[in-house]
């Protein structure tokens, strides 16, 4: 019997050992794991994004006159690009609003800091700023209160 007891003390002691060693062990790896994915979801949404946005750069390049923003384009359909242009460009900014601004993630706040920059570059060009009150219509509403604040204009509908 003293052989039976002695074997069943031992595994007891595995047992405990398993707990207070293995849970937290678990634990760890599964922190490790959960932070990794999240990493690599946050890098998808921005590769997605900036895919977007490169293809709105390759348009650019592809339809040099949408690029003129400073003077109202006198060609009708150029016109007409160029709005078309502005809903996909409106459209990417507020995806990346929704997606990004209110995550308190610090890299989450890195990459809303670029689009940031973007955002305020395309304020700076004249058609763009003219469009943006048509461009709003129908738009998140805190994504519009956010541009008006941004751009100095009152954007609401």
């Amino acid at each position: 019997m003293l052989g039976i007891s002695t074997f069943l003390e031992w595994m007891e002691l595995a047992s405990y050992i398993a707990t207070v060693f293995g849970i937290p062990f678990a634990i760890a790896i599964f922190t490790h794991q959960e932070r990794k994915e999240r990493r690599i979801e946050q890098q998808e949404i921005y590769d997605k994004l900036m895919a977007h946005y490169a293809e709105i750069q390759s348009k650019l390049f592809e339809f040099p006159e949408m690029d003129m923003h400073n003077t109202p384009l006198e060609n009708p359909e150029d016109a007409r690009r160029q709005y078309i242009l502005y809903e996909m460009v409106v459209s990417l900014f507020e995806r990346s609003f929704i997606l990004l601004e209110s995550e308190e993630d610090p890299e989450y706040r890195r990459m809303w800091n670029s689009w940031v920059d973007y955002i305020s570059e395309w304020l700076k060009k004249p058609n763009f700023q003219a469009a943006l009150p048509r461009l709003m219509q129908g738009e998140d509403p805190e994504f519009v209160a956010y541009l008006s604040q941004l751009s100095g204009q009152d954007l609401s509908p």
